[in-house]
């Protein structure tokens, strides 16, 4: 399952780099700028969720130990 979040987390990271490249900062204003702009907050967004779930799943790791 490791592999798993670690691939997960490679690719979002990936998707992250891919969605920030394509921002024009000179014409921020375009219609294509917004989508790349949405699909780069959208990834973002997954990044989090898969730090949370790495996270989350390291917390219930410890707490079974004890």
């Amino acid at each position: 399952m490791k592999k798993l979040e670690k691939f997960l987390l490679f690719l979002t990271i990936l998707l992250v780099v891919f969605n920030l490249t394509q921002l024009n900062i000179y014409n921020f204003l375009e219609d294509e700028n917004k989508i790349a702009l949405i699909c780069f907050l959208l990834s973002l967004c997954a990044l989090i969720l898969v730090l949370i779930l790495i996270i989350s799943k390291r917390i219930r790791d410890k707490n079974k130990g004890t």
